[in-house]
């Protein structure tokens, strides 16, 4: 089966752009403006989820025992991590508690608001993003998305094993009915549901044109004429995310369908460039990255705190987010150059993390899962 290498390797940049959205280093280059507006790149991940799950299993009969095998792969890809996150957010929650009885402070109080202690079991069984009375950002942050993903993927397991034949039809309307509610604001159910399921259902549909495209596209084998294209998808990527426009989330989500279509077939120059190894690993620890940054953020400002309690010199700052009562704390040397260092040493320790979390939890997981997913099911007797 193909792998999509370069879309992997932009998965991994669109990581460590979500990094950039999520530091708050006052003078560094992640307050530029492409970097405030990266939270967008959640959508071209829920895209690209669904085109590359549509690629593994909506192209090939589906029986009961392929569901099987799906729920397990698709559990022991994200739930090993998530939960290992969860554990160390719940241990920051104590390290927290315990500062505040030393005379520190922070800008929630320990086990408080969205890390009170009622919010780790819909955190625990991936039900945030679900169930309205609980926090969809609560712990850690990035997981939402997750949160959202993971039953997503199940829907689109039993869609495919229950309606294979109508399953385009189905498709386009979920992803029509979704966008829908997108653009009239509608709340009958959580926004953030809105706004996975239309990504990653118009990802499946994507990968469905990439089918009946990718005959064609083959046989014309133009470089130049791939590049131009590949270019002018940066370009409009990028000048998406730094123009304030009306509906930019959907704007962007709908950009990114042609974009993935586009760098699917890896023709352009800057899919050539893209395939290099430092990418390609980028793409490997993409998913790392994305669960574990929050943590080393937090920790990270949490040291700048510490050292202001001790040096009597302020490195940090709360200040009110523009158009929003939301504050948020951030680290600060007071000079432009220190800033930048300080935010390419957290990207660092996030990456260092990121291996560490990779190859000790996400590896064991999707072997573990795989490996689960190959044995045949035990009779119910047996069980």
């Amino acid at each position: 089966m193909k792998r999509f290498v370069v879309l992997d390797s932009f998965r991994g940049i669109c990581a460590v752009a979500v990094v950039l959205f999520h530091t708050q280093i006052l003078l560094s280059f992640s307050e530029l403006s492409f970097f405030r507006h990266a939270d967008l790149f959640v959508e071209f991940f829920f895209v690209l989820s669904g085109f590359v799950m549509f690629h593994a299993y909506g192209s090939r009969p589906f029986s009961a025992d392929m569901l099987r095998r799906f729920v397990i792969s698709g559990t022991f890809r994200l739930y090993p991590l998530h939960l290992v996150m969860l554990l160390v957010f719940i241990g920051l929650e104590f390290g927290k508690l315990w500062a505040e009885h030393h005379g520190f402070s922070f800008n929630d109080a320990a086990f408080t608001g969205k890390t009170a202690p009622s919010e780790i079991l819909p955190n625990a069984l991936l039900l945030q993003s679900w169930i309205g009375d609980y926090n969809s950002l609560s712990f850690n942050t990035p997981a939402w998305s997750i949160s959202i993903e993971y039953y997503l993927y199940m829907v689109l397991g039993v869609l495919l094993l229950a309606m294979p034949r109508y399953c385009g039809q189905i498709l386009a309307l979920a992803t029509l009915v979704s966008f829908a509610a997108l653009y009239v604001d509608l709340e009958v159910i959580k926004p953030f549901i809105w706004r996975g399921a239309s990504c990653f259902f118009a990802g499946a549909l994507t990968y469905r044109l990439y089918q009946k495209l990718e005959p064609t596209i083959s046989r014309f084998d133009d470089r130049p004429f791939f590049t131009g294209l590949e270019l002018l998808c940066l370009l409009l990527v990028y000048r998406t995310l730094t123009h304030e426009l009306p509906h930019q989330g959907i704007i962007a989500s709908l950009l990114f369908c042609p974009a993935v279509l586009v760098f699917a077939s890896e023709r352009g120059a800057i899919s050539r460039l893209l395939q290099r190894k430092s990418f390609i690993r980028l793409g490997e620890l993409s998913f790392s990255i994305y669960l574990t940054h929050a943590a080393v953020i937090f920790a990270f400002t949490s040291a700048a705190v510490v050292l202001s309690k001790f040096t009597g010199t302020e490195y940090t700052l709360i200040l009110q987010q523009p158009d929003s009562d939301q504050i948020m704390r951030y680290v600060s040397s007071g000079s432009t150059l220190v800033d930048d260092l300080l935010t390419l040493l957290e990207l660092a320790i996030v990456l260092a993390v990121s291996t560490l979390t990779y190859r000790f939890v996400e590896l064991k997981g999707i072997q573990t899962g795989r490996r689960l997913s190959r044995s045949e099911p035990r009779p119910l007797s047996q069980v």
